[in-house]
């Protein structure tokens, strides 16, 4: 009985060649081409190089294989991808305007009963605190982090076991 041979999946379909880029140095300037099209080759300097580069890619818009030339013979290759494409101008239109939220502003809670030095938790667990050498707390709270009015904030000592709930006003 004749064995059958698993077949292999096909191959994804790339391109055969990447897009090159070549810069070819000549002192400070350098002449850059873009798959071998001399009529599409521009003069830069080393400085404005990258910059020139990155619009090719994104033009381009896939991965681009880069190669400097250098005078001595050197030559340095990478293959760089293109950014993400921006978003249209239908897409953000879309999108909800930022809600600008109010300044934090302190909102000062009093409660006695704690140990000196003791940790204080805020519930919900929003910020953590400690009392002063008199067993006090007093706590910075963003009003904008809770989601409604009359909210309730429990002040609970580690040590002492000490729990107090406050309006949060």
């Amino acid at each position: 009985m004749a064995r059958r041979r698993k077949s292999k999946p096909p191959a994804p379909l790339v391109p055969a060649v990447l897009p090159l880029i070549v810069a070819e140095a000549h002192g400070d300037t350098l002449v850059i081409t873009t798959n071998g099209d001399k009529a599409s080759a521009e003069t830069v300097t080393r400085e404005d190089l990258w910059s020139v580069i990155a619009d090719r890619i994104s033009d381009l818009g896939v991965p681009t294989r880069i190669e400097l030339h250098e005078p001595d013979g050197r030559v340095h290759a990478d293959i760089l991808d293109p950014p993400p494409p921006a978003p249209t101008t239908d897409e953000s239109a879309d999108e909800e305007p930022a809600l600008e939220s109010p300044e934090p502003q302190l909102v000062e809670l009093n409660a006695d009963g704690f140990v000196p030095g003791e940790e204080i938790v805020i519930a919900v667990v929003i910020r953590h605190a400690s009392a002063d050498s008199d067993g006090r707390t007093r706590v910075l709270l963003d009003p904008t982090e809770t989601d409604e009015d009359g909210v309730e904030v429990v002040l609970a000592g580690r040590i002492s076991g000490t729990a107090t709930v406050r309006p949060l006003t």
